[in-house]
């Protein structure tokens, strides 16, 4: 069976259509997908114009709570032609917006014309709030297509990295992801596979450093012998040299001096230790560069420096 051609926007008998082809598991979601959407962007809308900043970890709970006014609980749609539901003024309505005000605690339905006079939301608002509802209506749009071509999204392609819940769930109801899901899947396993070859890198680089090492202490002078076998350090302490020790470190030195200020309090006095071992290298005196390594280590965690 051929299948229709449909381009977005769907037009409103476009979208009833493709919606009866739906197994009732998919139509849930798909309802539920539209009225979170739509109240997420209602929230943000105002928490950007009350100068909140709003972060892809915030859920709608912790938005409501930012923004502390005006929210949107749901919008009812009685469907082409008809009007079956009721403004506050009593008009008959076929969008019905209902909102309630957080600190009267109080709820209000609503059609778009008395929207902004109950809730003193401006033209400019309420028009971004309904330019963010076209986005959740194209996007909803992209679903009903990818489900009306029969695509699905196989979640092994991206094994190995962490799939955020709200992507597992709506696989789960059948539901294929969205191109801007599976985009941001895609740069997620490109950044584990960076992190991948970063790691093989340094474990070859720190095989060859100690193969070089190796060499480089059979060459060590009689005083560095007695040296070594009368220090509790080890060979390896004292045969780095400063060159060495740049060539190993300097681009995780040079970004932890870039967020110096970000260093905890805690551990400015071990960024003081490494700094004057670097200098001690450089003026070819003995470094115990395993304490190097550690006082390295512990810097860049909480820095976040791969």
């Amino acid at each position: 069976m051929s299948l229709r051609s449909f381009h977005t926007p769907l037009t409103e008998a476009e979208v009833d259509e493709i919606y009866q082809l739906l197994t009732p598991k998919q139509r849930k979601y798909m309802d539920a997908f539209t009225k979170r959407s739509k109240k997420s962007k209602w929230l943000e809308v105002l928490a950007l114009k009350k100068g909140i900043i709003v972060t892809e970890d915030m859920d709608n709970e912790q938005l409501a709570e930012a923004v502390d006014d005006w929210i949107l609980v749901e919008i009812l749609d009685g469907g082409r032609g008809n009007r079956p539901f009721r403004c506050e003024c009593d008009m008959p309505l076929r969008y019905q917006y209902i909102v309630t005000h957080k600190k009267q605690n109080k709820t209000y339905k609503l059609g778009e014309t008395c929207l902004g006079n109950y809730t003193r939301l401006t033209s400019e608002i309420i028009r971004d709030i309904k330019k963010g509802f076209h986005s959740i209506h194209l996007e909803r749009d992209e679903l009903l297509l990818k489900i009306y071509r029969g695509e699905k999204t196989d979640i092994k392609e991206f094994a190995g990295i962490e799939i955020p819940q709200s992507y597992l769930e709506q696989i789960e109801h059948d539901i294929p992801l969205l191109d801007k899901q599976l985009k941001k899947l895609h740069a997620k396993r490109m950044e584990e596979l960076q992190k991948q070859r970063q790691s093989e890198r340094e474990r070859l680089k720190e095989i060859s450093y100690q193969s070089r090492q190796h060499r480089t202490s059979k060459s060590c002078t009689l005083p560095y012998y007695y040296s070594y076998h009368s220090s509790p350090k080890t060979h390896s302490h004292l045969c780095i040299s400063y060159e060495e020790l740049i060539e190993r470190h300097l681009n995780e030195l040079k970004q932890i001096r870039a967020k110096e200020e970000l260093i905890p309090a805690g551990l400015r006095k071990d960024w003081d230790i490494i700094q004057d071992i670097v200098r001690a290298a450089k003026r070819r005196e003995e470094v115990d560069y395993s304490r190097f390594k550690l006082l390295l280590n512990n810097l860049k965690i909480p820095l976040r420096i791969q």
